[in-house]
């Protein structure tokens, strides 16, 4: 949507029409300290400003400033050119500026109507906002003024939906890492729980394989393990057969006394 500017180059005016130079010369009084009137260098200015040449309007504005330094119309037209060379910050201080200097209503609406622009355009919808409604207090019937502070208030409305939704998307997000973070420590306490048992389970292991040593059965005794069991017996009972063979080869010895 475009932003209606309102340009008011005071002195547009008066070329066009001639019957009005005696309004605004009574108006607007001018001190001459340079060698040209302010008058033919606000001229100058509003012919370049029409050719779309703001660099040069702005020079002629600036000169019709040192001729006279009240010169509301120079000032406001210097204001808007500026503007048209997206001068933002600048035409704003020089709009707020003339806000104060302005001595009729209609010229404060004027100034704050062309703040509330250079306002929009930095960024600054509150301020913005606030220089439009300042301007309809002055001129409630501006129509332009109204479309304007429409506008402004409908794209804060939109920032501060958007702002919502990212808000919102903000929320989610984290939500979102919060509960991936939920489930990863939850993976790993299961690990380690998983880990835990397979380290006990490894411990326990050798001790459930150590079984008692059971009693052989002598029934379950192998052939060859009874026949060296038997070779033994037959070998401790032939020892003991050949000990009492030699004790009764021996036999016993009587002792013989002399006889005298």
């Amino acid at each position: 949507m475009r932003i209606k500017l309102s340009i008011s180059l005071l002195f547009l005016v008066m070329c066009a029409h001639a019957q009005d130079l005696s309004h605004w010369q009574k108006e607007f009084t001018y001190k001459i300290v340079s060698s040209e009137h302010p008058n033919k260098l606000i001229r100058q200015g509003n012919s370049a400003y029409r050719d779309s040449s703001f660099a040069a309007a702005e020079e002629s504005y600036r000169m019709a400033l040192v001729a006279d330094q009240n010169a509301f119309n120079a000032a406001f037209n210097l204001a808007d050119a500026i503007y048209k060379q997206e001068n933002y910050s600048e035409a704003s201080t020089l709009f707020q500026g003339l806000t104060s200097k302005a001595e009729s209503k209609e010229e404060k609406a004027m100034a704050y109507h062309n703040l509330g622009n250079s306002l929009l355009q930095e960024g600054k919808l509150e301020e913005s906002i606030e220089s439009y409604k300042n301007a309809l207090r002055n001129n409630p019937s501006d129509k332009d003024t109204k479309h304007n502070l429409a506008y402004a208030q409908r794209m804060k409305q939109e920032q501060e939906q958007n702002q919502d939704e990212v808000e919102e998307e903000g929320d989610e997000e984290e939500e979102d890492k919060e509960e991936d973070k939920e489930e990863e420590d939850e993976e790993e306490q299961q690990e380690e729980e998983e880990e835990e048992e397979q380290s006990n389970n490894q411990e326990q292991q050798p001790q459930q394989e150590q079984k008692p040593k059971e009693a052989q059965n002598p029934d379950q005794i192998s052939k060859e393990e009874a026949e060296k069991m038997l070779d033994a017996l037959q070998q401790q009972e032939k020892e003991l057969q050949e000990d009492l063979q030699k004790k009764k080869a021996k036999g016993v010895k009587l002792k013989i006394e002399k006889d005298w």
